[in-house]
C-alpha cells in the first residue's frame, strides 16, 4: 500500500518551488530586457587585412570580429581604404590607406552623424579653446565660425586665455596633456575635423562602451571640469555604479526607455534618442548656457536648448521638480557670475593703471584670477546643473570666495606699492620720485 505523503511535505516542497521560482524570474533578465550577445565574425584566408594582422596585431582582429560593424560586414578598407589624393594616405601592402580614419571616411557610411559632430562644441571649438584658430584651413574656419562656442565673443576676464596657457607651457607638456582630449576637434589634413575615435574606441566600436560615462570621464574630469566626480556623487550616478550591471546597453539608437536604462548617463541627457528626443552627436543642443566660460551667458537658443534637456528629464521627474532643480542651478550661477565679474573689473583696472601687464599669467595674481574661475568658478556651476551639492559649496563657492579675498588683498597691496612708488617729494627745486637716489 502507498503511502500518503505527508502534508508538511507538500507545503514545503510548493513553497520551496514559489521561492525558486520568483528568484527566477527576478534575476534571468535585466531590468531592460534580454541582451543580445554579439557573435563573433570569422574570416577566412581571402581577407588579406585580418589573415595578416592575425599574427602582428590579433587583438584588434578579435576586437573588430566581435562588432556589429563586423557583423554588418564591413571591411578593414571600407574605413582604411582612402583615395590616392588623400593627403593622409599612404602606400601599405598593396593598399593605400590612412591609419586613423577621419570623420570624412566615416560620414560614408554616417553622414547626419558626422554632420551634427562637426556643428558642435566636440568639433572645432575644442581645438580653438587650446590653440587658436591658425591650424584651420579658411574652409574650416568658415565651418567653426557657425558654431556658438566660437562665436561668443571674449570671456571677460584678462588671464582666462586658454590659448596663452599653451604658449607658455609648450608642446612638450601639451602634447602629453590638454592636447590629448582638446584633440577631438583637430583639424585634420583631409579638410575634416576631430576624431571619432576619442569616443568609438576602437575596433569593437560597442554601444555599451559609449553610453557608459566612464568614456566621458577620460576628458571630463579633474578640477577644471569634474562632470565624472559630480556625476559619481550625484543620485543618478548612485544608481549607475549600484544597479547598472542590469541595464540593457545594446539597445538599438533610438529605442533606449527607463525600461532599458533606469537612471541617466552622461550619453542619455545630451546625445541618447530617449523620449521625445532624437539622436544627436551635437553634445551642446540640449545646453542651454555656456557654462565653461568665465562669465556664464545664455546660448543662443537658449530657450529651445533647454525645453530639449527638460524633456529628458521628464521621463522621470515632474515639471514642478525640473523647474526647481533649474531655479536653483541659475541662481548658482548669477551668484558665480557676479563674483568672477568683480574679480574681471579689479584685474581690468590694475591693467588700466599701468600696475600690472596684460599679458596673462605674467604675475601670481593672474594666476589666482583664472583659477577662481577656471576651477572654482566651473565647479560650482557644473555642480549645481548635475546635482553635485559638494561640489556647488566646498569645492566651487567657498574656494571661490577665498580666491576673490585673495585676490582683493593682493591687488590692495599692489594699488599701494605703486602710489607709493609715485609720491614725490622736492628736493633742491626739482621734484624726484621717493626713494630714488639723486
Amino acid at each position: 500500500m502507498i503511502k500518503q505523503i505527508p502534508k508538511t511535505l507538500l507545503v514545503g516542497i510548493f513553497i520551496t518551488a514559489f521561492f525558486l521560482i520568483i528568484i527566477y524570474l527576478f534575476t534571468r533578465l535585466p531590468s531592460g530586457g534580454e541582451k543580445t550577445p554579439i557573435e563573433q565574425v570569422t574570416y577566412g584566408s581571402s581577407d588579406k587585412c585580418a589573415a595578416c594582422h592575425r599574427r602582428v596585431t590579433p587583438d584588434i582582429v578579435n576586437q573588430f570580429a566581435m562588432s556589429t560593424m563586423a557583423k554588418a560586414g564591413v571591411r578593414c578598407t571600407d574605413c582604411h581604404e582612402v583615395d590616392r589624393s588623400n593627403p593622409m594616405g599612404k602606400e601599405h601592402q598593396g593598399f593605400f590607406i590612412t591609419s586613423s580614419p577621419t570623420p570624412k571616411q566615416c560620414a560614408n557610411c554616417h553622414p547626419a552623424e558626422t554632420k551634427q559632430f562637426e556643428h558642435s562644441r566636440h568639433g572645432g571649438p575644442a581645438w580653438v579653446a587650446l590653440s587658436g584658430l591658425s591650424d584651420f584651413s579658411p574652409e574650416q574656419q568658415k565651418l567653426i565660425n557657425e558654431i556658438p562656442e566660437v562665436n561668443r565673443g571674449p570671456n571677460r576676464i584678462i588671464t582666462a586665455t586658454r590659448n596663452s596657457l599653451f604658449v607658455i607651457e609648450g608642446p612638450s607638456v601639451t602634447k602629453a596633456a590638454c592636447q590629448t582630449c582638446h584633440a577631438i576637434g583637430k583639424p585634420n589634413a583631409d579638410g575634416s575635423i576631430g576624431n571619432c575615435n576619442k569616443c568609438h574606441l576602437r575596433h569593437e566600436f560597442s554601444l555599451e562602451q559609449v553610453r557608459k560615462p566612464e568614456i566621458c570621464g577620460q576628458c571630463h574630469m579633474g578640477p577644471d571640469h569634474p562632470q565624472m566626480e559630480i556625476y559619481h556623487e550625484s543620485a543618478h550616478g548612485v544608481i549607475y555604479q549600484t544597479e547598472g550591471a542590469k541595464w540593457n546597453w545594446s539597445q538599438k539608437p533610438g529605442r533606449l526607455t527607463v525600461s532599458d536604462m533606469p537612471a541617466p548617463t552622461c550619453a542619455t541627457c545630451h546625445m541618447s534618442g530617449f523620449g521625445e528626443q532624437a539622436t544627436t552627436h551635437d553634445v551642446g543642443q540640449r545646453l542651454s548656457k555656456f557654462l565653461f566660460a568665465a562669465v556664464t551667458t545664455n546660448r543662443p537658443d537658449m530657450t529651445g536648448g533647454r525645453e530639449a534637456m527638460k524633456s529628458i528629464c521628464a521621463n522621470c521627474h515632474s515639471s514642478n521638480f525640473i523647474d526647481e532643480q533649474y531655479n536653483k542651478a541659475d541662481s548658482v550661477t548669477a551668484f558665480v557670475n557676479a563674483r568672477v565679474s568683480e574679480a574681471s573689473q579689479i584685474m581690468q583696472d590694475l591693467v588700466k593703471d599701468g600696475i600690472i601687464t596684460d599679458k596673462p599669467f605674467a604675475s601670481q595674481i593672474s594666476f589666482d584670477a583664472f583659477d577662481l574661475w577656471h576651477y572654482y568658478g566651473r565647479t560650482a556651476k557644473f555642480g549645481a546643473y548635475m546635482q553635485g551639492p559638494d561640489f556647488v559649496q566646498w569645492h566651487g563657492i567657498y574656494p571661490l570666495l577665498e580666491q576673490l579675498s585673495k585676490v582683493k588683498e593682493e591687488a590692495q597691496r599692489l594699488h599701494m606699492e605703486h602710489t607709493s612708488g609715485k609720491q614725490t617729494i622736492q628736493s633742491k627745486g626739482r621734484t624726484v620720485s621717493k626713494g630714488v637716489k639723486q
